[in-house]
């Protein structure tokens, strides 16, 4: 592991743990055992670690998107990239319970951010036109219907943590589970009968 990820790991952990307003260079340059100087050689200050880590957040979920997207895809890769993206929420979950407060102060992350859901949105409608002409989701019935659902879903994922942060004691699994059924649960009801057959079998299979 390099320097650099070393840093990058150390403060992801405090992030998570403490927040990014308790979570200073000064103080990850202490657990790392080097100085505060040599830590900002290679980031400058909190902001700059912040961004480091939202960007490897970004690159890791665009990999499970793109899988999920080829056009062999079906309701399991869709499920499993969902699946894997809430994981790496999670671990990276310091991002979202923070989020309003970081991208007030770092204008570029908030750029990166909303050029990032315009993609989302294309993706999901991307993905709803794949499963629309395999014959496993319903035609559009209402205009603008599936703009609305996959701001819903856009609204969860971005949401889930802080909302699990206030109801929830547990941490890890049982959160990561209940919000990633409640995602899915949005879907089900834009199904059609041969996509909600899918969906059973998966769910027999265990693969929901």
């Amino acid at each position: 592991m390099t320097t650099k990820e070393r840093i990058l790991a150390i403060a992801l952990r405090q992030f998570n743990e403490i927040g990014t307003d308790q979570a200073t260079v000064r103080s990850i340059a202490e657990e790392m055992g080097i100085s505060h100087g040599n830590l900002c050689y290679h980031f400058r200050n909190t902001d700059a670690l912040i961004e480091a880590l939202y960007d490897s957040l970004i690159e890791e979920v665009d990999e499970q998107v793109f899988r999920a997207q080829q056009p062999d895809s079906g309701l399991n890769a869709m499920i499993e990239s969902a699946e894997l993206t809430f994981r790496l929420l999670y671990k990276y979950r310091f991002l979202l319970l923070d989020f309003v407060r970081i991208i007030r102060r770092i204008d570029s992350l908030r750029e990166k951010f909303r050029q990032l859901m315009q993609l989302r949105r294309l993706q999901f409608h991307q993905a709803f036109q794949q499963f629309i002409d395999k014959g496993l989701m319903r035609e559009e019935w209402v205009p603008g219907l599936y703009d609305h659902l996959i701001t819903n879903l856009l609204v969860l994922g971005d949401n889930w943590i802080p909302n699990a942060e206030i109801h929830f004691d547990e941490k890890g699994e049982v959160v990561i589970r209940y919000y990633l059924d409640a995602f899915l649960a949005l879907l089900i009801p834009y199904l059609t009968e041969k996509g909600v057959k899918e969906y059973q079998r998966l769910v027999e299979l265990g693969n929901v």
